[in-house]
């Protein structure tokens, strides 16, 4: 048949699965021009492949088929006009929200890069910074399957707003609990909010700008105490105050790598003169 096409070769001429065209049959959405009453096959001439083409570009900005059959037999220029200015701001939100997780990927990048290069681990020094906002859950969290569970209902709440990123999680350890050698006793958990993020949310608070003494460790975690005790006996000699809680933060873990001696925490705790 001339300029007649079977429904084989209109998938293979616009690479669209066969199934996905007798779909579009069924909803009414594009029918083919004729179905041979004997064998039920159906053709499709030449003049369709514009409407097909029409349907494949709205489906790939987003609009519903059942939008694109309305918009198909009721069009107008101004209506067609409104449909892709619409799925245009779709499409910019779309554009921001990957530009922004992008950044995020790449800062994560660039910090994970960094460890590579971190020496002085076990040796407390002092650094300044800038208040950070977090999302913070004050909760008794001693095992593993309560971090979890924690975890996943913090997600729930604000995973819609920013995405629990691999070694943005931290946790919270009063000086209490270390003098009382109770290292896995947390108080809390929070995650450190991107700085292009900006929202109101009753678990968000700030952890305020100032200087903190920090120190790293390879270890998975701290059941000795050595680690807290050299950054209170450092804090003690240099004159200042220390203004708990611990800030425990994994920045490389079991989960990133297998190898431990490329693991990598941090404790950090405020410090005042």
């Amino acid at each position: 048949m001339q300029n007649k096409f079977t429904i084989g070769q209109m998938a293979r001429l616009h690479d669209i699965p066969v199934k996905t065209l007798r779909y579009y049959d069924e909803i009414g959405l594009f029918e083919p021009y004729e179905v041979d009453p004997q064998t039920g096959y159906r053709y499709y001439t030449l003049e369709q492949f514009k409407k097909l083409d029409i349907i494949v570009y709205l489906k790939l900005m987003g609009v519903p088929l059942k939008e694109i059959k309305r918009k198909m037999e009721h069009s107008s220029l101004d209506e067609f006009i409104g449909t892709l200015a619409e799925y245009q701001q779709v499409t910019k939100e779309k554009i921001r929200h990957l530009q922004r997780v992008n950044a995020q990927l790449t800062t994560r990048m660039k910090e994970l890069e960094q460890t590579r290069h971190i020496n002085q681990i076990g040796a407390p020094f002092i650094k300044h910074l800038s208040s950070r906002e977090v999302v913070q859950v004050k909760a008794e969290v001693g095992t593993l399957d309560g971090t979890e569970s924690v975890l996943r209902d913090l997600k729930k709440k604000i995973s819609h707003i920013t995405p629990i990123m691999i070694g943005k999680v931290g946790f919270m350890l009063s000086v209490e609990n270390t003098k009382k050698q109770q290292f896995t006793d947390y108080d809390g958990i929070f995650l450190l909010v991107e700085s292009d993020i900006s929202f109101k949310h009753e678990l968000v608070t700030l952890i305020p700008e100032g200087d903190y003494a920090s120190i790293y460790m390879r270890e998975k975690r701290d059941t000795t105490g050595v680690y807290y005790d050299a950054l209170l006996n450092f804090i003690k000699a240099e004159g200042y105050k220390a203004e708990g809680p611990f800030l425990i933060r994994r920045i490389v873990d079991s989960f990133i790598s297998h190898h431990e001696e490329e693991r990598l925490t941090e404790i950090q705790i405020r410090i005042t003169s």
